[in-house]
């Protein structure tokens, strides 16, 4: 993360403001330490939250050409770290309260390797650069630092600094390598520092408890921030996990000068700088993915927030929260006025730490994600390069290191005329090729915004997604046509199958010729269970042939030719027969001269029909629960496999199961237009690929303003120009994914969330055949078809935000005429108690959970469904909760367990199973 001057006059305000303050003052360091400050708490917590895994590091590697005194380097190094306490100091945990004590000086610190041997030095220094980098730190025990030096030949280097971020931070490289500079070369040495770190924690402290200070910033970002959305809901290409990790990439992208040449001239225009030209840009971007207008981003801020702590090494660095309003379509130059001034008024208030900051806003500590943004921009004005010594040349040499903060984060950085940008993102949630696009974009955004900002933000283009060529249309003939032609081919072969006998093709259209006219004439079809459904569906085709799709017939051949159906196949269907899907499949059926099998309506819930009806058949064209019925009995035949066809909102995971037994299609639209093959050993994706367009059939996402959507971008899904509403978005390959429907997306205690992402979760439960999901009291409901579930263990399956409150089960979902669930016919759970939903506390091991929580929360009223963090519970006090556990309980649970398992009940029956792991009974304690 690196720092940027973020708005106009930021730095004269900022200066002002400080020389009203008083200056710092210097205290001597106790023995038993000092408290650390705000900043290091936070960074403290999440070490102890994913210890050992390089989160918290802060690299700087250099390549270094030309004479270098490895010696002088070493000594100068050594040279700082005396300086500079913090860099010898270390922090332990005293009654759960993180401390820092500071340490002696080395007498050296430069490890050297030499690499001049290898076959290829750069790729082994690489390697080893990387390793040296996300090697583990002993916070207690330290040092916290590390230097490497490694030698690829003569007069040819690698240096590898890295520094625990809890005691450093990236403007402090620039402190450390004037100092080194200097002491290298012998020049004046430079003066001592006037403060340490350890003054800059006990003032911060004491200054935070002020009451003056406190309420002014806490007031300002309570009503800054109060009302924006929980999540800034970016399409990811994969599900956000219940646990949010650092699996992290980085996509490397260049400003061309010119665009930053345009930036500059627009920042001159508006008296503001390049940052908040590139934060408004960002914002648009992030605005058309997200489907938000109401933003908050992260932009690092120094945190050195008196002059004397500019040349004080240590961890200074802040979040700054900034709202981006782009509400209401305002131009490009309006929405830049906007950022300007929040970042103005957020650079005025960054005193408050951002740790504080969570506390304040958000008692809840989020999981799988990052509380109050998700992602952020940063601008620095050098190019990594912090250290000139004499006769060396230095530039940057980049390892294969990379860790999260985010969902997304951008840093742009000088780079000759133009502004190199490095895109950090969660390799969980996003592919490669998605970063790369938005990093594109992002560039040709920024272009546009800066060439015209007078234009309303909505209106700046993106390029339009490629779109998959459909295959030709075969021809206009139309389905009643091809389908009297088949009657003439083969008049006596088997046409359809119901439960009261089979038609041949002539008796079939016989039956259907004498049922035209009173079709014609208005006459109502039959109950679903009708005896001659397709008789009924065959007289609407001879009835009114213009009724048929356009380009209907050629859907269906195209379908037909890739999944190698012909005259000797028996189609099964348990579409009902008022639905689409079923026209589909007795088209797909009759008009190759197969044989079309109409499953009875009550055949997917009987138990043994499915598995009766599959056997006859060779394409089984069926619902969820069926297949989830079939694979759980094993009903599938291994002799003769037939193919699968499968609706879109299929669950993806029974989808792959079913494609691991027998070829698997998911079919899209109510007249199918797309159709993929699912490949069984895909990985799972947020979105449900749609395949390749069928013959005739254009498929295209359309943005708000009704024009084509850019890739990655989601809009609504039309076929054949007419909309769906479906929300969908074009990958870069030109395919496109199902996200879900509009009409499914609700607002849940501030996240959006749409309901049919969590149902398709759901459904891939064991022992889930069906699920769907609604919105009752303000809270998710999940109605389930096959085995009850405990909302509470899917907290470790789905975001907390997308866990249902209340969990219910049904023999079958209701479902309309046309196959889809009735969400209106879906019973309705009880309503929360006027308690909310308070849960007494059952004793044992629960009421001294509870008597602990209640000395350390100072909350007398405690049920067992409460969580710790609900009530008012920090990072602090989780520490201190898991120390007390471990005396009063002799086992350990350390502060992951105590984030994912959140209330009291919770808690007990963890610390239940850990002691009867570990062979403890009845009340025993640490010794």
């Amino acid at each position: 993360m690196t720092i940027s001057k973020s708005a106009d006059n930021v730095h004269d305000l900022i200066a002002r403001r400080r020389r009203e303050r008083d200056r710092i003052p210097r205290h001597d360091v106790p023995g038993s330490g000092v408290p650390v400050s705000s900043t290091q708490e936070r960074i403290w917590f999440g070490e102890k939250f994913n210890p050992g895994f390089g989160f918290y590091h802060v690299p700087a590697t250099l390549r270094l050409r030309g004479p270098l005194d490895a010696g002088a380097l070493d000594r100068a190094l050594c040279e700082v770290i005396r300086r500079h306490e913090v860099l010898r100091s270390t922090v332990e945990e005293i009654d759960g309260m993180p401390v820092q004590r500071v340490g002696d000086a080395p007498a050296t610190v430069l490890r050297s390797v030499d690499l001049a041997d290898e076959p290829d030095p750069e790729a082994e220094a690489a390697r080893m650069a990387a390793d040296d980098i996300l090697a583990p730190f002993d916070l207690r025990h330290g040092p916290l630092h590390r230097a490497l030096l490694l030698r690829l030949g003569d007069d040819d280097h690698v240096l590898v600094l890295t520094f625990h971020h809890i005691v450093f931070d990236d403007p402090s490289f620039g402190i450390v390598g004037r100092e080194v500079e200097a002491i290298y070369t012998g020049s004046a040495s430079p003066p001592e520092p006037v403060l340490q770190y350890t003054d800059f924690s006990v003032w911060q402290r004491e200054r935070l408890r002020t009451e003056q200070v406190r309420s002014r910033l806490v007031d300002y970002w309570r009503r800054t921030l109060d009302g924006v959305p929980r999540l800034l809901d970016l399409p990811s290409d994969r599900p956000r996990p219940p646990h949010r990790s650092r699996a992290g990439r980085f996509h490397r992208s260049r400003l061309p000068g010119d665009v930053v040449a345009a930036v500059r001239a627009v920042a001159r225009d508006e008296g503001t700088t390049p940052f908040t030209v590139l934060l408004a840009a960002y914002g648009v971007l992030l605005s058309r993915y997200a489907d938000q207008a109401d933003i908050v981003t992260a932009v690092p801020a120094a945190g050195r927030i008196r002059p004397e702590l500019e040349e004080l090494v240590g961890c200074f660095i802040n979040i700054i929260c900034l709202r981006l309003d782009l509400r209401g379509e305002p131009t490009f130059r309006e929405l830049l006025r906007r950022v300007r001034h929040a970042s103005v008024e957020g650079h005025d208030h960054e005193e408050m730490p951002f740790e504080e900051l969570v506390r304040e806003l958000h008692p809840q500590r989020p999981q799988s994600h990052t509380p109050l943004f998700q992602a952020g921009l940063g601008v620095r004005d050098n190019d990594g390069v912090f250290l000139n010594l004499p006769g060396v040349r230095a530039s940057e040499f980049v390892p294969d290191v990379e860790v999260s903060h985010f969902d997304l984060m951008v840093d742009f950085s000088v780079d000759g005329d133009g502004m190199a940008g490095l895109w950090g993102y969660n390799d969980d949630l996003f592919d490669p090729a998605s970063i790369e696009v938005i990093a594109e974009q992002f560039t040709l955004l920024v272009t546009e915004a800066c060439t015209h900002p007078d234009r309303p933000v909505i209106d700046l283009p993106l390029p339009a997604a490629p779109r998959l060529p459909a295959p030709r249309d075969g021809g206009a003939e139309g389905d009643a046509a091809v389908l009297a032609e088949r009657v003439q081919l083969a008049p006596d072969a088997p046409a359809v199958t119901t439960p009261q006998g089979t038609l041949t093709y002539a008796e079939l259209d016989a039956r259907a010729e004498a049922l035209a006219p009173a079709v014609r004439a208005g006459a109502e079809p039959p109950s679903a269970d009708s005896p001659d459904p397709v008789v009924w569906w065959y007289a609407r085709l001879k009835a009114d042939p213009s009724a048929a799709v356009p380009g209907g017939a050629a859907r269906i051949a195209d379908l037909a030719s890739r999944i190698g159906l012909d005259a000797a196949d028996t189609v099964l269907t348990f579409a009902p027969p008022s639905s689409d899907a079923f026209g589909q499949a007795a088209l797909l059926a009759l008009r190759h001269g197969a044989r079309l099998l109409v499953a009875p309506p009550e055949a997917a819930r009987d138990a043994g029909r499915p598995e009766a009806l599959a056997g006859d058949a060779t394409v089984v064209h069926a619902p969820p629960s069926v297949w989830r019925t079939l694979l759980e009995r094993d009903g599938l035949p291994r002799d003769r496999p037939f193919t699968a066809l499968c609706d879109a909102a299929t669950p993806p995971g029974l989808a792959r199961d079913l494609a691991a037994r027998v070829p698997t299609w998911t079919l899209y639209g109510e007249r199918w237009a797309a159709a993929h093959r699912v490949d069984p050993l895909a990985e799972p994706r947020r979105g449900v690929p749609l395949g390749e367009p069928l013959a005739g059939a254009a498929i295209e996402v359309v943005d708000r303003a009704g024009r084509p959507a850019a890739t990655g971008v989601p809009g609504e899904i039309h076929i054949g120009g007419t909309a769906t509403g479906d929300r969908g978005r074009t990958l870069a390959d030109g395919s496109v994914e199902l996200l879900g429907r509009f009409d499914r997306i609700f607002t849940v205690g501030g996240f959006r969330v749409d309901t049919d992402e969590v149902a398709r979760s759901l459904a891939d439960r064991p022992g889930v055949a069906e699920a769907a999901v609604d919105v009752r009291h303000e809270r998710l409901a999940a109605y389930v078809v096959g085995q009850d579930i405990d909302p509470r263990t899917l907290t470790a399956h789905l975001p907390e935000y997308q866990v249902p409150a209340s969990v219910t089960v049904l023999d079958a979902l209701p479902r309309t005429a046309a196959g889809d669930v009735a969400h209106d016919e879906l019973p309705s759970p009880e309503a929360p108690g006027d308690e909310g939903g308070h849960v007494p506390i059952a004793g044992g091991t629960e009421e001294e959970v509870a008597g602990i929580w209640r000395e350390l929360l100072g909350v007398e009223e405690i049920g067992a469904s409460d969580g710790f963090l609900d009530l008012g519970g920090h990072s602090l006090t989780l520490a201190r909760l898991s120390l007390r556990y471990e005396v009063a309980f002799g086992v350990e649970v350390e502060l992951p367990d105590l984030l994912r398992h959140a209330t009291v009940r919770e808690q007990a029956a963890l610390i239940d199973e850990r002691r009867a792991q570990a062979g403890l009974a009845g009340k025993e304690t640490a010794s």
